[in-house]
């Protein structure tokens, strides 16, 4: 195989004596390759990047240009000349061409090369000139926007350069170009370009917390008060704030005509989405608190009385005045009330019509309050949320998007008011809706176009559904909202023209010798060689818009039957099963003049994941799973799912599976016929906890009234080895963990959380107390009163705010992963021993766990427990309360062991341990664990034919030596009608079997 011949531009570079013909050089070749794709490939393929890797090393930061003429201390970069300067710009320059070239195939080479981390070195340098911080990230930009979507194995999912950008040593440079004054178009750009990388790049959740941690958010907060006092939105009376803690000590400088609002929401959203904390640390930042500081009860004047010293004190009748509505709410229209919200305590707005003195509270002048009417924790909310609802109604770009994006993240965190809902209905939710109409445009097309691959409005397009999605998740009003709008008949339609054939001018390109130059992977470095293609910019729209849409399609439905049977009548279900396709491996990479947009080629992971959810969300119907969904054969691919390669889409897979096997689904013994058992047993001994979850609960369907060889199959499949390993799980191991490694923390942090029933089931304090730090990181400084680069840094009291919560919350969603694998464990193991044979399943589960181990372990289950606190001088004991979904599942599992034969009650009772630990919760919070213990007391005791008179009359004996007797006396009067109907049946069980 003969080697191409190297450009003789290429080999003057490398032949150049001096910077200035090295210069020289380098500009001959921006020029040559500036739009010429074929040249490019050819440069590339001939070493071009690892040449200009070299030239841009000997000018980073500790290369031989910068280094210490007296040491080998590295310095900052000092370009000494013209020449050096003109090398690294025109170096730069060359690289971003290069980007700009074939979409995804050039990246590998860029991404195989130096050249990445040295223009960031050279980017994080404190004296990087602007001049080269501008195409360093518009070279940045342009390669986040040609990332490949994920697919198959030749294009898995990349964070590569997300690592470089927001790695400790880089990410510095975002928050001091985002820092920078708005002063200059080259700073406008390069802040605009800076926010913009972030919104790209960040998806994974210790990026999200580097940005917030280093000052990064603080830094956009600051960008975006800019905005806030340009239009004029700053609160009345903020001036008088500035100096207090956690204020800038000045308002920002007003934010230029042309400055971008887009970019800088877009990063913000970007970084708090799916945490609260991030959130709240957003809300807290130097830049709002300044324009929207929080708004206190005031007094009268006549209530403030001056002492005769000059101190002041309040009279005996003060009473607080009540701040009254945020004055930016005065400016959005009122709305009606829906009917299911009709009450004054529950609505954001009165009915259309009422007078004026009837007008909603918020809407009111301030006024004194009286205990009752006392705001509620709720009310407690930011400025930026009536603010943001402003920009809805007055943007008309990207921007009212972005602001959408926003307002709905804090809306789903909680940190906006559950009244605004009829709010978001009336105002936010048609906005959206319109921008799924086909002849929707922005009428800002020009100047606003962030990566030069689709249009603004495709951008907005393929947004909007995805926000429309959050937005609705989980919130009927708004649903109906949606639904009364015409959403679902828009998003169907719109789904299936994503499968309407594209076809595309592009062209592969032309070579003399018919095919690209042939080169062998063995001897040619990985720099010098192309990647595949990918798809093409209109394809990965279309792709990003069909995933949006499912999405928006599965929020929509998940409550309303009629909403999943009109998805049905729109004929959308036979496209939802097609995007459940995965895009074949041996696809043809290099086709981009073909369509690629049909069933038949498939979708990437994206469009998997938002497919399995709306299956999901369809199959809770009865009668859309047994026509619509049997009819589209929904069935097939979602078993091949189940051994795709992505974690992420087999957790999906599995999820929608667990519907389809429920016993009235006419699809549940296709599953067992397919020989899925056995791979959903594989995915429960997998490491991921979520994927152990899923697994599990479909596994718990396929047992429940199925025939006794396919529950022996399954406990064959998990392993009675597994099986004793998860029953025997202590969940309170987690807690003693946590609390060794906060040991060192603070000690009012919070170690629970609230259960799915409503329980703290966690630990120690309150969530609150984190609030409650130690004198030694709260604030206690005036700021400054000239903003610095230093006061974008989180003060320490925050900062360690945002990293213990942080912490605490992935602790606390970890153990309760552990909890759910084991809850779902124990309901698998109940199905299984109830029904047709239920004594048989019996029998074969204490021989194949193990009889004593398996009934240990329920012990061990229901007991109480206490933990040491070494670091407390004070109660170093600490009780824990036993998780109440163990509680419920352990003791359902014990109702069924007592309902089979005599024997296996004999088990129950004989056991020295399992009763008496039961007989503590027979008074807990929870009806589902009393009403438990109760059926366990019937089960033990009822007499199902003469010859088990005896063996009752010893279990009854030894449950009065117990005290169940006294338990079920005080459970006579609960106050629920279940646990009192069954109670009035054991205590007559027992007072015949005793008396």
């Amino acid at each position: 195989m003969t080697r191409a011949a190297v450009p003789p531009i290429l080999l003057q570079l490398h032949s150049s004596d001096s910077v200035s013909s090295q210069a020289e050089s380098l500009r001959t070749l921006k020029n040559e390759l500036i739009g010429h794709d074929q040249r490019k490939e050819t440069y590339v393929t001939s070493g071009v990047l690892p040449a200009l890797a070299q030239v841009l090393s000997t000018y980073r930061p500790g290369g031989a240009a910068s280094a210490d003429p007296n040491g080998s201390a590295p310095n900052p970069v000092n370009y000494r000349t013209s020449s050096e300067y003109e090398v690294c710009l025109q170096s730069i320059l060359i690289v971003g061409s290069v980007a700009q070239a074939g979409g995804p195939t050039f990246l590998a080479p860029i991404f195989a090369s130096e050249i990445l981390s040295i223009l960031l070195a050279i980017l994080s340098s404190p004296d990087c000139p602007q001049s080269f911080s501008l195409p360093i990230l518009r070279l940045l930009n342009t390669i986040a926007d040609r990332l490949p979507l994920q697919s198959q194995e030749q294009w898995p999912r990349d964070t590569r350069l997300a690592d470089l950008v927001f790695s400790n040593e880089n990410v510095g440079a975002l928050r001091r170009i985002i820092a920078q004054d708005y002063d200059k178009l080259k700073n406008q750009a390069c802040i605009e370009l800076a926010a913009a990388l972030i919104g790209k790049l960040c998806s994974e959740e210790v990026h999200k917390t580097t940005l917030a941690e280093c000052g990064v958010l603080d830094a956009l907060s600051v960008k975006l008060a800019s905005f806030v006092v340009a239009q004029g939105f700053v609160l009345p009376g903020a001036q008088y704030h500035l100096q207090e803690p956690g204020a800038l000590g000045e308002l920002p400088a007003p934010a230029p005509a042309s400055a971008r609002l887009a970019p800088i929401l877009r990063a913000i959203t970007t970084i708090i989405e799916q945490s609260k904390w991030r959130a709240e640390h957003f809300l807290s930042s130097p830049g709002l608190v300044t324009v929207f500081p929080k708004q206190v009860p005031g007094f009268a004047a006549v209530d403030v009385k001056r002492g005769p010293w000059g101190s002041t004190y309040l009279s005996g009748s003060a009473v607080p005045r009540h701040p009254g509505a945020n004055p930016v709410d005065h400016l959005l229209p009122s709305v009606p009330l829906t009917h299911e919200k009709s009450s004054p305590n529950s609505a954001n707005f009165p009915p259309l019509g009422n007078s004026g003195s009837q007008r909603r509270q918020s809407h009111s002048y301030p006024t004194p309050f009286s205990l009752a009417e006392t705001p509620s924790p709720e009310d407690d909310e930011n400025s930026i949320i009536p603010w943001l609802m402003c920009i809805l109604r007055s943007e008309t770009g990207i921007a009212r998007l972005m602001a959408a994006r926003l307002v709905t993240v804090l809306f789903r965190l909680g940190l906006a008011r559950k009244h605004r809902v009829p709010m978001f209905g009336f105002l936010l939710v048609p906005i959206l809706i319109r921008m799924l109409d086909r002849d929707f445009k922005l009428p800002d097309e020009q100047g606003s176009n962030d990566d030069g691959l689709i249009t603004p409005t495709q951008r907005a397009k393929e947004e909007a559904p995805a926000v429309l999605a959050n937005l609705v998740m989980d919130d009927q009003e708004l649903q109906k909202h949606a639904v009364n709008g015409n959403a679902l008949k828009r998003l169907s339609q719109i789904l299936k023209e994503t499968y309407n054939p594209v076809a595309e001018n592009l062209r592969s390109m032309w070579y003399a010798g018919g095919d690209s130059p042939a080169r062998d992977p063995d001897t040619v470095s990985p720099e010098c060689q192309l990647g595949p293609s990918g798809y093409s910019p209109t394809m990965c729209h279309i792709m990003r818009y069909r995933e949006s849409i499912l999405k928006a399609l599965a929020a929509l439905v998940p409550f309303k039957d009629e909403y999943r049977k009109s998805v049905c009548e729109n004929g959308v279900v036979p496209y939802i099963i097609d995007s459940l396709k995965p895009r074949p491996s041996d696809a043809p990479a290099d086709a981009v003049s073909m369509p690629k947009n049909s069933a038949a080629d498939g979708n990437p992971t994206p469009t998997l994941l938002a497919a399995c959810g709306a299956t999901r969300m369809l199959t809770r119907s009865v009668s859309v799973l047994r026509t619509s969904l049997v009819d589209a054969g929904v069935a097939e691919p979602l078993f091949v799912l189940l051994k795709h390669h992505d974690l992420e889409v087999q957790i999906a897979a599995t999820a929608a599976i667990c519907n389809l096997a429920l016993d009235f689904s006419p699809m549940k013994e296709a599953i067992i016929s397919a020989d899925i058992i056995p791979i959903l047993c594989e995915h429960a001994h997998s490491p991921n906890t979520k994927l152990q979850i899923e697994s599990l609960w479909a596994l718990k369907h396929v047992v429940y009234n199925t025939a006794n060889d396919i529950k022996m199959k399954v406990i064959e499949g998990l392993g009675s080895t597994w099986i004793r390993q998860v029953v025997s799980q202590d969940t309170s191991s987690a807690v003693r963990r946590n609390l060794d490694e906060e040991t060192d923390q603070s000690a009012g942090v919070a170690m629970g959380r609230a259960n799915s029933a409503g329980e703290q089931v966690d630990i120690l304090n309150p969530m609150d107390d984190i609030d409650g730090m130690t004198e030694d990181f709260k604030m206690t400084d005036t700021p400054p009163s000239k903003m610095n680069l230093d006061m974008f840094l989180p003060d320490a009291r925050r900062r360690r705010r945002l990293v213990l919560r942080g912490t605490i919350e992935q602790s606390t969603q970890t153990r309760q992963d552990d909890i759910a694998v084991q809850e779902q464990t124990y309901d698998l193991i109940r199905n299984i021993i109830c029904g047709p044979g239920a004594n048989e399943m019996i029998d074969f589960l204490f021989k194949e766990v193990g009889q004593e181990e398996f009934l240990d372990a329920l012990a061990d289950n229901l007991r109480p427990r206490s933990i040491q606190l070494a670091h407390r001088r004070e109660n170093p004991t600490r009780a824990i309360q036993v998780p109440v979904e163990i509680l419920s599942s352990v003791s359902a599992l014990v109702i069924h062991i007592a309902a089979g034969l005599p024997r296996h009650r004999q088990l129950l009772v004989s056991h020295k341990d399992l009763l008496v630990s039961m007989v503590g919760h027979f008074n807990h919070p929870h009806r589902e664990v009393r009403v438990s213990c109760v059926w366990v007391v019937i089960n033990l005791i009822y007499e199902e034919d003469q010859s088990d008179h005896e063996g009752c009359r010893e279990r009854a004996a030894r449950l009065k030596e117990l005290g169940v007797i006294e338990r079920l006396v005080s459970l006579e009067e609960d106050s629920d009608l279940d646990v009192r109907e069954r109670t009035k049946t054991a205590v007559h069980l027992l007072n015949t079997l005793t008396s």
